[in-house]
């Protein structure tokens, strides 16, 4: 059993320690520069077995921070037992409540939220400021934690989708996997006075077994939320309808406006569109080109092409990512953390008080190196001159 125990020890400080943390965050950071060149690297085997391992590392530290700062409360600090971390004053002929007390008053004027314990060697004073800076570092690690679940909840359960939809029209976003389907009421262009387009907006209802659930305009950089699903509006085009009639064979189109028409034959024809102008390829080189207008047919050698109708089309970038919650909550403890943890130093100093054969012993000591330094002689001062006469001060 004691080997099992210190094996488990053994891999608890492994699986904690600030080494495999940095080593483990590196080789992320080498996948997430791969993963811009494949998104399939984010559900990669290796990438979630970093992640897990390093979720497991920044936990355990944080555990181990925790648990030192509760120890640290609970025990006698270090600075008063080792002989070269505190200082001692010895009053003669005095008693230790009334030093006690003098100690509080004037720690509590120094701005110290003041703790009293009974200990083995006597009573200690804990005077305590801005001690919640102590979780600036745990704080750090637990952001991080939250940063990396939510990307492994995104990279697998995320979807994205971009669809073009007509106006009024609809699409049956549940069928690929979303909530919802929603129907685009209406889409409109808004333009600059030379013509260029200033702002296009879509109407768009959220529909939910047949049912409307809400309505929104949605605009660039206005998106829909719902259910955790955004959409974006990402652009707009033009859809054009018509028909292809020859002697052997007749077809229908609905092409996006822009891309080519096969209409076959020993030329090998095919019909790009620009409306009202159009431009005929054959074997892959321009062949002719003009311009129709809506129902005015097109005579291509033994083959005549007529546009029917021209509707536009708004282009809708479809977001669902279940880990965002977690990452903006690490992004956030990330900005509280950084200032507490740089900038803001936790202060405590310690009093111990013990009866000593030369009279009251009391050992001084501070965990802020300069502010701590200047408190501890103003509370000598302050103790030293209850009994000035029979008080020595000792370095």
């Amino acid at each position: 059993m004691g080997k099992i125990a210190l094996a488990m020890a053994g891999t608890w400080r492994f699986l904690t320690s600030m080494s495999l943390g940095l080593a483990l965050l590196v080789l992320l950071i080498v996948f997430a520069i791969m993963g811009t060149f494949s998104a399939r690297i984010f559900v990669s085997p290796w990438f979630l077995g970093l992640s897990t391992l390093l979720t497991l590392n920044m936990l355990g530290c944080t555990a181990q921070r925790l648990k030192g700062l509760l120890r640290r409360e609970r025990a006698l600090p270090f600075v008063l037992t080792s002989d070269d971390q505190h200082r001692t004053l010895i009053l003669e002929n005095c008693p230790k409540e009334k030093i006690s007390q003098e100690a509080l008053c004037e720690l509590q004027r120094l701005g110290f939220r003041v703790q009293r314990k009974r200990v083995e060697e006597g009573e200690m004073l804990i005077g305590k400021k801005q001690i919640w800076a102590n979780l600036g570092s745990p704080l750090l690690h637990l952001a991080m934690v939250f940063v990396i679940v939510g990307s492994v909840l995104g990279s697998i359960w995320g979807q994205e989708q971009y669809v073009q939809v007509q106006a009024p029209g609809r699409s049956q976003l549940s069928q690929q996997g979303f909530p919802f389907d929603i129907y685009v009421k209406k889409f409109t262009i808004d333009h600059y006075k030379d013509g260029t387009p200033k702002q296009y907006t879509s109407v768009i209802e959220v529909l939910s077994a047949n049912q409307k659930r809400m309505e929104k305009v949605v605009s660039v950089n206005h998106p829909l939320n719902y259910q955790g699903v955004k959409i974006y509006q990402a652009s707009y085009g033009y859809q054009l309808q018509g028909a292809v009639r020859d002697d052997k064979n007749s077809f229908d189109f609905n092409i996006e406006e822009g891309k080519r028409i096969l209409l076959g034959g020993p030329a090998q024809l095919e019909l790009e569109v620009q409306w009202p102008r159009y431009v005929v390829y054959s074997k892959g080189l321009p062949f002719s080109m003009g311009m129709a207008e809506l129902g005015e047919p097109i005579k291509l050698l033994q083959t005549e092409v007529v546009f029917t109708n021209r509707t536009t089309y708004t282009g809708l970038h479809v977001k669902k990512d279940p880990g965002l919650p977690f990452i903006w909550t690490g992004f956030i403890l990330f900005l509280v953390a950084l200032p507490i943890r740089f900038y803001i130093k936790p202060n405590q100093i310690w009093l111990l008080l013990s009866q000593d054969s030369a009279g009251t012993k009391i050992r001084l000591a501070a965990r802020h190196r300069l502010k701590g330094k200047e408190q501890e002689d103003q509370l000598l001062e302050k103790l030293n001159g209850i009994t000035r006469e029979e008080g020595s001060l000792q370095a």
